[in-house]
């Protein structure tokens, strides 16, 4: 209510304390948010749906038969690269086609294959192959389907490496003399590699096919447990946000610990009721106390001058002005109000005054201050306002000269309080 020097604003420490009050006082934008988000969760859960997983283990062997027939070795070394060309292998275009013809399917190859998964089992020649579709029978089959055209084609494979063997051995067999020892070993070659034509295909056989699948991702309890983390999560961010955006003063304390200096006192919302000052004389009693804190504050010098401001408009300080000019009065002391919002007075309104001169007509003419004061109040002489007067087009030069200190140090002879209701700070 007193003329303060502005002061850097404190941080309000991050204490439980604290932070209890605001979850206090932003409770429902947090149960808003986890409400939301937890609705948002299940509707989504309710309304997705169901998946089942179904898996067929392939155990395959390293190398191939050819090369097994003619004792040479052109694998790998490192298993860890096998097991991995195995994968690309069950999990190419070729075997999604050959599942796609077995299973007499609509869908294309790379639809297939986006359904089905395919990784090598560690320390283990063993691919797991996992089919998820909506339908668990469906993944079973598609699981073992894969798993039997992946053997089909290593098999496939195969034959194909023991026939360009065969042929290039029957060249070989060809360029050489009917006499030449190395013909011995070239037969014993391609005899091992027509015996193993039988056996083609046994370097992969399913050791586990697929059943039924079963039905995977999270249970009800498990969505609703993330979903309310994510939600509180979610609350805390908004709420941390506008906290952080919100500059009001929310509390006595808040303006204490802020602005580093001492409430006199608080008006209650019934103090600043839309009425005329003489129709509010029943709700003075606050601006009573407020008048005696300023009589506290008054023991170490004398107030004769206080300016009431706000903020921005319509926060009440006219009416603070107002009511606080008349306790004083009521208490014995001459007191002048000043009107100083030369923007928007409204002394008229609370007064029941016409068009009558003021401030204006002080700063821009020779009249003498004294007639240009009112008595809005009959039963109280030493109460006088001062009004705004006519509305200047230049108010801020009119507020920004030397006339108006030299006015209020009229105003405050003879023991005299001035109040000066002035314009909102921001604006």
């Amino acid at each position: 209510m007193s003329a303060v020097q502005p002061l850097e604003r404190a941080r309000e420490s991050e204490t439980p304390a604290n932070l209890l009050n605001v979850l206090r006082r932003r409770w429902p934008v947090v149960l808003a948010v986890v409400v939301a988000v937890l609705a948002v969760a299940l509707v989504h859960k309710g309304k997705s749906p169901k998946s089942y997983a179904s898996t067929a283990s392939v155990a395959f062997q390293s190398g191939t038969l050819s090369d097994a027939a003619l004792q040479v070795t052109t694998g790998s070394s490192e298993p860890q690269r096998e097991a991995n060309t195995e994968v690309l292998l069950a999990h190419s275009r070729a075997v999604a086609e050959g599942v796609r013809s077995q299973l007499h399917l609509k869908e294309s190859g790379s639809e297939l294959l986006g359904e089905v998964e395919v990784e090598a089992a560690p320390n283990a020649n063993v691919l797991n192959i996992e089919a998820v579709t909506h339908d668990p029978s469906y993944s079973a089959r598609l699981a073992n389907a894969f798993a039997d055209q992946y053997i089909a084609f290593r098999t496939q494979s195969q034959l194909s490496g023991i026939e360009a063997a065969q042929s290039r051995l029957q060249q070989q067999l060809s360029r050489l003399p009917a006499t030449s020892p190395e013909r011995t070993t070239l037969e014993q070659s391609l005899q091992r590699l027509n015996a193993l034509r039988a056996v083609a295909g046994g370097g992969a056989n399913v050791i586990s096919p697929a059943g039924p699948g079963k039905p995977i991702g999270k249970s009800f309890t498990t969505t609703f447990i993330l979903a309310l983390l994510i939600g509180l999560a979610l609350a805390f961010v908004v709420v941390f946000l506008l906290e952080t955006l919100d500059r009001r003063v929310k509390s006595l304390e808040e303006f204490e610990r802020s602005y580093r200096l001492p409430v006199l006192s608080a008006i209650p919302q019934s103090g600043f009721r839309t009425r005329s000052a003489v129709e509010r004389k029943e709700l003075l009693e606050p601006f009573r106390i407020l008048r005696s804190a300023l009589d506290f504050a008054a023991v170490t010098r004398d107030i004769d001058t206080l300016m009431l401001t706000s903020a921005v408009s319509a926060e009440g300080k006219t009416t603070v002005a107002v009511d606080l000019a008349h306790t004083v009065a009521l208490a014995g002391r001459r007191v002048v109000l000043v009107e100083l919002d030369l923007r928007r007075p409204t002394f008229a309104e609370h007064f029941g005054l016409g068009p009558v001169d003021g401030l204006t007509t002080a700063l821009t003419s020779d009249t003498p201050l004294p007639s240009l004061l009112v008595q809005p109040m009959p039963d109280l002489p030493n109460f006088r306002v001062l009004p705004a007067g006519r509305i200047p087009f230049n108010p801020s030069e009119l507020l920004g000269s030397p006339a108006i200190a030299a006015i209020v140090a009229e105003l405050a002879e003879e023991g005299a309080m001035v109040l000066i209701d002035a314009p909102p700070l921001n604006p």
